[in-house]
């Protein structure tokens, strides 16, 4: 099984901006499955073109066929770009921000996620009805999506990506019951955010349920 290596993170404090301020922000690692740091780009048309392919490519459908490594790793990349919109920074966001509870949200601006309910379905070709459950956390007093007057909307806070991890490898292991796991190594880093010092490991399960090929578990490692 051959390890997909991505590129270093090397993130700075200035992701902690919000949803309102991505441009030229790096996203680790890169959906497109090069091994590439890709960026948000800020234009709402290369933000629609952007997540019109994504959609369109996002759900990989229950079969009796076996899944490729290709297969399986596209779909790790896409799991990782979505659970960064709850754990690191939201969707982009625009226009005045309204307050809900005294916490305060902007609009999402990302075509194809128009309400709350557009969020969950894309979420459903990607992660089990648990994790979704803990993303969208609908009974929380100020969650991270809501609809407001019919809209989606974001609260526009993220923070940085994990200045003392470095460089991530995946590898796609198959289980004897036809599912699949991701074993990914993150390098652990020194003060000076380049020496190696050890690592982390992460194992995340992807198997087919109700129909559909979803993680049953998932998280950041950054």
């Amino acid at each position: 099984m051959n390890a997909k290596k991505y590129a270093a993170l090397l993130l700075s404090a200035a992701l902690l901006t919000g949803c309102g301020d991505l441009e030229g922000v790096a996203v680790f690692p890169a959906v497109s499955g090069s091994g590439q740091v890709t960026f948000v780009s800020d234009p709402p048309q290369e933000n629609a073109a952007g997540s019109a392919e994504m959609m369109n490519a996002a759900e990989t459908t229950g079969s009796a066929r076996e899944l490729t490594e290709e297969e399986v790793l596209a779909a790790y990349d896409r799991a990782v770009a979505a659970y960064e919109w709850f754990a690191l920074n939201p969707l982009p966001c625009v226009g005045p921000v309204r307050q809900e509870n005294g916490v305060n949200y902007q609009r999402v601006e990302y075509a194809g996620l128009y309400t709350l309910n557009d969020l969950e379905t894309y979420l459903e070709s990607l992660f089990s009805e648990d994790v979704i459950a803990r993303l969208l956390d609908r009974e929380a007093p100020a969650p991270r999506y809501r609809d407001i007057d019919g809209a989606l909307y974001a609260r526009p806070d993220g923070r940085p990506a994990d200045t003392g991890k470095g460089a991530a490898s995946a590898a796609v292991e198959r289980e004897e019951d036809g599912s699949y796991l991701i074993n990914v190594t993150v390098d652990l880093l020194d003060r000076d955010q380049a020496t190696v010092t050890g690592a982390e490991f992460y194992a995340f399960p992807y198997r087919e349920m109700n129909g559909r090929w979803v993680f049953a578990d998932f998280e950041l490692v950054y």
